[in-house]
């Protein structure tokens, strides 16, 4: 299994906090403002992409949505191919995608119905088990932010976990839960600066503090979600950069 990570080049420098990932070239997880630009950079085949994975409805994790759907439906129209999207996220994710999607074109834009055609929505919450990635099974768990958030695993039929993604929190029991399964890799909000007077987002004060103790050297953490690019002096985390990819031995 291949997780490759997805960013404007150069994104981290200029100060946007986020990185989109796809997962076995079938699962994209995110859909932040720039998102075409990242995966035509990377070479991502969109029309591989059956499912969308968004974590909460804050808009630099929604807002490409719109100019998804607008090229799946270009896909369709100029080759007869019929791509569609299943997008996983909270509740009101399918509103608030209608709306953007009418925002962006109006209802009168033929992807617009195309959308309501095409496109079908699960909403989720921490008991949901969407299959998101073939043979591995998926757990969902809620996470500390400002909305409601979720982030999921992933793990094989003997229940060791491949791969978790935490998306933006602060530390919380379901965080701690997941870890204490040592995960193989684990994708990891460090937004968060170890000065932040009122934190919203993990540091790599809490990783090394309170998450590599439960793990010890049985997981390696990639930091995404980034105000900067940084080069870890903590072992076992790197940092998230457009094009990466990461091998995962679940499959």
């Amino acid at each position: 299994m291949m997780i490759k990570i997805l960013g404007n080049g150069g994104a981290l420098n200029d100060g946007l906090p986020y990185n989109a990932f796809v997962i076995d070239k079938t699962l994209l997880c995110e859909a932040p403002p720039d998102i075409m630009p990242s995966i035509q950079r990377q070479g991502i085949d969109l029309a591989a992409i059956d499912t969308i994975y968004i974590s909460h409805l804050h808009g630099d994790h929604t807002f490409g949505l719109p100019f998804l759907i607008l090229s799946a439906f270009s896909i369709s129209a100029g080759s007869g191919r019929k791509p569609a999207f299943r997008i996983v996220g909270p509740q009101g994710l399918q509103e608030m995608t209608q709306h953007l999607v009418a925002a962006a074109f109006t209802e009168s834009h033929p992807c617009y119905p195309w959308m309501q055609a095409h496109c079908t929505f699960e909403e989720i919450d921490e008991t949901a088990r969407p299959k998101l990635v073939k043979g591995l099974q998926t757990s969902i768990f809620k996470l500390d932010h400002m909305v409601e958030t979720f982030g999921f695993s992933l793990a094989r039929g003997d229940q060791r976990i491949v791969f978790a993604y935490v998306a933006d929190t602060v530390w919380c029991a379901s965080l701690q839960s997941v870890l204490q399964r040592r995960p193989e890799v684990v994708l990891i909000d460090l937004n968060g600066a170890d000065e932040d007077p009122n934190p919203v987002h993990l540091s790599q004060k809490d990783l090394k503090e309170k998450a590599i103790p439960i793990t010890g050297a049985h997981t390696r953490y990639v930091g995404t979600h980034l105000k900067s690019e940084f080069i870890s002096a903590i072992d076992g985390l790197a940092c998230a950069a457009p094009g990466m990819e990461i091998a995962l031995c679940g499959g």
